[in-house]
């Protein structure tokens, strides 16, 4: 059950989120392509599809992203972001595009190989921090009763088609599956 809810907050700078229900923590393989796909979207590098269109490009947004939140049941996407109200309506057909774009069109090989090395390497940044890596195996080994290898993740990252990302776009992305909260 989607909802657009638009709150008068009465600020200079409007903040929404655009989301959808995603894979659970334990929907595999589909909750590796949703990571992907939400990296590919929103992730942290600057050429992310969504900050390379609105915030670099256009200069719309003070800032972008979209985080793939993963619990047992169920799992959120959401693409947030903040901007000067003349922006928002630009704002949400430029993300509206890129979505549609996700499900109709897929990525090339070449596309593929380069965000998957980016997340790849993006992942080998991460895991120098050595909090953040003793947490994430620690909710690994409490969810599954295992701790992927370096190799496993890798492999498990590269087995992901441009079929799968596509099919992963269609099913979060389709217009009624979206649902949104504005506060102006």
């Amino acid at each position: 059950m989607s909802f657009h809810k638009v709150v008068d907050k009465r600020h200079h700078e409007v903040n929404a989120v655009v989301g959808c229900k995603a894979p659970s923590l334990y929907e595999m393989p589909d909750r590796l392509v949703c990571a992907m796909l939400a990296n590919i979207l929103g992730g942290p590098a600057s050429n992310s599809l969504l900050n390379a269109e609105l915030r670099e490009k256009h200069g719309w947004v003070y800032g972008i992203e979209c985080s793939y939140t993963q619990y047992a049941d169920t799992g959120i996407l959401a693409i947030s972001f903040g901007c000067d109200r003349p922006n928002l309506d630009q704002c949400l057909n430029a993300i509206d595009k890129i979505l549609r774009r996700l499900r109709e069109v897929p990525f090339t090989d070449r596309q593929l190989k380069a965000y998957r090395k980016q997340l790849l390497g993006q992942l080998a940044i991460s895991s120098e921090a050595g909090e953040a890596q003793c947490l994430s195996m620690g909710k690994s080994m409490l969810s599954w009763g295992t701790i992927l290898s370096p190799a496993e993740t890798r492999a498990k990252l590269e087995a992901i088609s441009a079929q799968d990302l596509q099919k992963m776009a269609e099913r979060l992305f389709a217009p009624d599956q979206l649902s949104s909260l504005v506060y102006l």
